[in-house]
């Protein structure tokens, strides 16, 4: 055997020692879900949405003891926007938040809208609801103050929905009146109506536009509308 024949022989056992096996690759990580909300497919052909909401009362009085179960009761009623597909369930850390405050505390929730210490809102992922108006109702109201909260809520949780005031707020008189028209300043002819119409029910189905929508420098959505005008 010449020398370098041995040499390299040498060389080849020295790497065959030392080369190490190569690693097997890492697994993809995976992404994390969000918390809220989670779309499903439901067996009524309507894809399911579970919605988390914090419900806070940031007034103690004995008039407004009970809002938390009231609103969870209305936001799980199958008569709402359950039928919609939206499950919403109650979590002390979630985004979304439906919160019952005097004039002033909404008002502060409520900017840039001008709720003149007297309407309720929904300004991106909170829903502000006027503690005097869930007390008392408003003078335009015919239908007691249980029916008034339920309205109350299935409107401003509409908003959360993305849904709209209607044009016109009543379709003809004697009807009843779409939840998310403003049945607290006037019902222009219709009846009283605390829950979502069917044709509202599957507008907030179609998942048209993402939940909570952003605050808007234009307060007249929530301000008084006055009544609609009929044609001739």
């Amino acid at each position: 055997m010449t020398i370098s024949t041995a040499a390299a022989l040498l060389a080849s056992a020295v790497v065959a020692c030392t080369a190490a096996p190569t690693p097997a690759p890492s697994p993809p990580s995976k992404a994390q879900p969000e918390p809220s909300p989670t779309t499903t497919a439901g067996d009524s052909g309507i894809d399911e949405t579970i919605v988390r909401v914090r419900i806070e009362r940031l007034t103690r009085d004995a008039a407004t003891a009970g809002f938390e179960t009231t609103v969870m009761d209305v936001l799980t009623d199958p008569r709402g926007w359950r039928r919609a597909g939206f499950m919403f369930v109650s979590d002390d850390h979630a985004r979304y938040q439906i919160v019952l405050g005097e004039g002033r505390q909404v008002d502060r929730l409520c900017r840039p809208y001008d709720t003149r210490e007297r309407f309720s809102c929904q300004n991106g992922p909170a829903v502000a609801l006027n503690a005097e108006r869930w007390r008392t109702a408003t003078s335009t109201w015919p239908a007691g103050l249980e029916a008034y909260r339920v309205m109350l809520v299935n409107h401003e949780v509409g908003h959360l929905l993305h849904l709209h005031h209607p044009q016109p707020q009543c379709p003809g008189r004697g009807l009843p009146a779409p939840v998310m028209a403003q049945q607290s300043t006037t019902l222009g002819g219709c009846q009283p109506n605390p829950w979502p119409l069917q044709w509202e029910v599957h507008l907030a189905s179609r998942r048209a536009e993402s939940l909570a929508p952003p605050a808007r420098h234009d307060p007249a959505d929530h301000r008084p509308s006055p009544p609609p005008v009929r044609g001739g």
